[in-house]
């Protein structure tokens, strides 16, 4: 946890608030903090700045915010459609995507995917919520990301002309064109990857006609959250 996040709310009149459970213990035990110091912190979709500690038990720590005047980084430009993996792998591509900066984030379903994923616990909202809050804290962000799904892939289809920018480059991560030479030149990127097996070839022709250009990425074939990283890597390197 890099940051501590709060809402406005969390504060008392005298900007006092309380965090217990597992980040009270993390900055008890890993941060080490005692009275008197900071802990980085700041409020969802607002500024950062730091909080004072003013005391520490098991589980229960008190603090008083300080100003909060840092504004948060700027986004990625980079929008993230994946088609909905295993539950804990979804855990990760949402931890990757939160704490990188990648503030639009799709979940569509496609012929690979399990009916079955979308019945798990970790789309339940306070399992989801937890999830992007400590994405976050990781990445130092304040910007709750948008996020949604699609159990439908041509519902996804029909959105995706209107959801995103004209000059927006639109990729498929399917064999294609190479990535050796891609030049993002400024514009924002949209990037689809499909599930363990990728889409089938029905869904990639329906995404070319969408305006997804297919592009390839090496060789070797990587789970789904090494996948979404790696590939993102790439083109943010390709300025």
């Amino acid at each position: 946890m890099n940051l501590l996040l709060i809402r406005p709310g969390d504060l008392n009149a005298d900007r006092e608030f309380t965090v217990t459970g597992p980040r009270a213990e993390h900055i008890r035990t890993v941060l080490r903090a005692k009275n008197g110091e900071t802990v980085r912190t700041g409020f969802v979709n607002g500024c950062s700045g730091t909080a004072e500690v003013l005391s520490v038990e098991k589980e229960k720590v008190v603090l008083r915010a300080r100003e909060f005047n840092i504004p948060p980084p700027e986004p990625l430009p980079l929008s993230l459609i994946v088609a909905l993996p295993r539950p804990q792998s979804l855990k990760k591509v949402l931890h990757f995507a939160v704490s990188s900066g990648i503030r639009d984030i799709v979940f569509l379903h496609s012929v690979r995917v399990e009916k079955s994923y979308w019945n798990s616990s970790v789309l339940e909202p306070d399992a989801l919520n937890a999830e992007i809050l400590e994405g976050l804290e990781q990445g130092v962000d304040t910007v709750w990301p948008t996020i949604r799904f699609y159990r439908h892939f041509r519902e996804f289809l029909e959105e995706s002309a209107e959801r995103y920018p004209g000059d927006a480059l639109k990729i498929v991560a399917h064999p294609g064109r190479s990535a050796a030479d891609f030049q993002r030149n400024g514009r924002h990127v949209v990037l689809a990857i499909g599930p363990e097996g990728g889409f089938v070839k029905t869904e990639v022709e329906a995404l070319a006609d969408a305006g997804f250009e297919p592009m390839g990425f090496g060789a070797h074939i990587l789970r789904v959250e090494f996948a979404a990283a790696f590939i993102a890597g790439v083109l943010m390197g390709g300025q």
